[in-house]
């Protein structure tokens, strides 16, 4: 097995993750084409390229715990190359997954990446969120909204109220200051809804630094 491969065979293990020969070999094949396509097109930083397993991968996959349910439908908003939607899809598959995205040349990659790695059901939308929520169409309903790093914890609360379910959660990947964020959901709480605010200090040898991810609830 390839040395990275087992990397993340180990470290999701100490997460009580366990992935079987398939789903590794999944994890290989996008981590090959995922450098190949950043070849051309900038989906990942040239820095993290070389972290992809540790950086993407292991990062992503800090979140699956906090998922309420294995079939759970997530919406992944500004996944970029797909994080951390495809990671946790691929260690779930009984998930339902919805990946939005607005660059043109990452929904390409997403969709090829989805296709060839047989993941399904995953939806990959290509627009801004602003623009979907400004249509003003019936909105499809999720259990969970989650997002890495791509928008503020108040705009996610706002996406909350028009894409949750009533009991839906957001689940935010974050950096390990947060606070002002946080301070900026409370004082306007009537507006966001919120009834739960939990945060969980996310620490281990894989991380370059503590993270935090913050679940908020309905």
């Amino acid at each position: 097995m390839d040395q990275e491969i087992l990397l993340l065979s180990n470290k999701a293990r100490q997460m009580n993750i366990e992935l079987s020969d398939t789903q590794l070999a999944q994890f290989d094949l996008y981590k090959n084409d995922l450098l190949q396509w950043n070849a051309k097109t900038n989906l990942i930083s040239e820095n993290s390229s070389h972290e992809i397993i540790t950086r993407h991968f292991l990062d992503s996959l800090t979140a699956l715990r906090y998922i309420p349910k294995p079939n759970a439908r997530i919406l992944d908003v500004g996944c970029g190359a797909g994080f951390p939607g495809i990671p946790l899809k691929i260690a779930q598959p009984r998930l339902e997954l919805c990946l939005l995205e607005s660059n043109r040349k990452k929904v390409s990659f997403l969709k090829h990446i989805v296709r060839i790695l047989k993941l399904v059901p995953v939806a990959v939308v290509h627009d801004r969120i602003e623009n979907v929520i400004r249509k003003n169409l019936p909105a499809e309903k999720f259990d969970v909204l989650i997002s890495r790093a791509a928008f503020k914890l108040f705009e996610l609360c706002s996406l909350g109220e028009y894409f949750l379910v009533p009991e839906g959660e957001i689940i935010a990947l974050k950096g390990a200051h947060v606070d002002e964020e946080i301070k900026s959901c409370f004082k306007a709480q009537n507006q966001c809804k919120i009834s739960q605010l939990i945060q969980h200090d996310i620490e281990a040898d894989f991380l370059d630094a503590p993270r935090k991810i913050i679940i908020i609830k309905k």
